[in-house]
């Protein structure tokens, strides 16, 4: 059954609320500018965090800055014991990257050899096939099943149909879905590792999972299993996309021979300061993730109003269905004022909404029940 006009309104009114608490609690938040248009459009759809910058971090940059001139390799260090000390591990176990996509380049580079497989989700986070093609390794994409979950089972089957060696790549949520893989599948598999059977396990939305079957493959590395690299990010959580901060942790042994693969030269002053900062600031993180509940609470208050379905909110995006092909939703998206993701493998009809903050997700839901009004979703 269609909703009624006033269920319409009731939404409304609900996400208003809500929007309300937001306000209350986010006064430095503005809403992001796409830099292609000077119209202020709001964008939700690189997976960033709409609150900007955190203030600890806009400090610590302003007194970082006059020691630009000199090489960043004491703040790299501070920044890697920063973290050796947030997930109580060794910095022996940690190694820097210019994002996690590096951390993802330099893990294929290790585990690659003239017989590797990379076995992989489809739709995943995508850039490590370019990588993978770098080294001439087949790849083999593993449709996600009928639940939009990943297929463990028949990823597990092309690793077992192929002689040579493979790397397994997992994104943890899984980008674009939201969904985390079950605990007990994924620490089955993790420990056949072995020589013919490495994983790269991508967190990068790793703070922002709620379901409780999320397990983070970094107790692994705590177990000193060889065999896993997991990656992490600053870009998300953290909000410092632009800085271009990551980091794999893995076996010492893992770490020497990913190291090898690395540039000694990937760090900056300005990213390792504001990774620093912000890792050690929990009331921005408190902050954030607090805004990022709330602003999933309103969408998803809008999408049950509507009869949208959607996936569990793992991470600062929500995965939906809209009823009408992505590609002609996400350019009437634009049209309106928001940019919204794009089309991903085997999921038209779905669409990836980056959450912004509870202001800009109230803003979107209205403009969502007006396309419901105008018949386009």
């Amino acid at each position: 059954m269609q909703p009624t006009r006033r269920s319409f309104i009731k939404a409304a009114v609900a996400t208003s609320s809500l929007a309300l608490i937001g306000c209350q609690t986010q006064t430095t938040a503005k809403p992001a500018i796409s830099a292609a248009n000077s119209n202020p459009t709001i964008a939700l759809n690189y997976n960033e965090n709409a609150l900007g910058l955190p203030p600890s971090v806009s400090r610590a940059l302003a007194e970082a800055l006059p020691q630009a001139f000199r090489y960043p390799d004491n703040a790299k260090s501070e920044l890697i014991a920063a973290i050796a000390d947030t997930h109580q591990l060794q910095a022996q176990q940690i190694i820097y990257g210019n994002g996690s996509s590096q951390i993802l380049k330099i893990a294929v580079d290790t585990f690659a050899s003239d017989d590797a497989q990379l076995v992989m989700p489809d739709p995943t986070f995508g850039v490590i096939i370019d990588y993978a093609m770098a080294r001439n390794l087949p790849i083999k994409k593993v449709k996600i099943d009928a639940k939009l979950d990943t297929d463990i089972k028949q990823m597990q089957q092309q690793v077992t149909n192929h002689s040579g060696r493979s790397i397994v790549y997992l994104c943890n949520p899984n980008n674009p879905t939201g969904l985390v893989l079950q605990k007990q599948q994924l620490l089955s598999w993790l420990t056949q590792g072995s020589d013919k059977l490495k994983f790269i396990i991508d967190e990068a939305y790793a703070e922002y999972a709620q379901d409780p079957q999320f397990y983070s493959a970094i107790e692994q590395i705590k177990l000193n299993n060889p065999h896993v690299i997991v990656a992490r990010t600053f870009s998300k959580l953290y909000a410092i996309a632009g800085l271009r901060v990551g980091y794999g942790i893995a076996h010492p042994q893992t770490i020497s021979a990913m190291l090898a693969q690395a540039s000694i030269d990937n760090a900056n002053l300005a990213g390792c300061v504001a990774a620093k900062a912000a890792l050690q600031d929990p009331t921005w993180v408190a902050l954030s993730l607090r805004s990022n509940q709330q602003a999933a609470q309103i969408v998803t208050q809008t999408l049950d109003a509507l009869g949208l379905e959607y996936l569990p909110c793992n991470a600062n995006f929500i995965f939906h269905k809209i009823n009408a092909d992505t590609n002609t939703y996400q350019a009437n998206m634009e049209q309106a004022g928001f940019l919204v993701g794009r089309e991903f493998n085997h999921t038209n009809g779905w669409n990836r909404l980056s959450l912004g903050t509870p202001e800009q997700m109230l803003k979107f839901s209205q403009t969502l029940i007006k396309f419901r009004q105008q018949g386009l979703v």
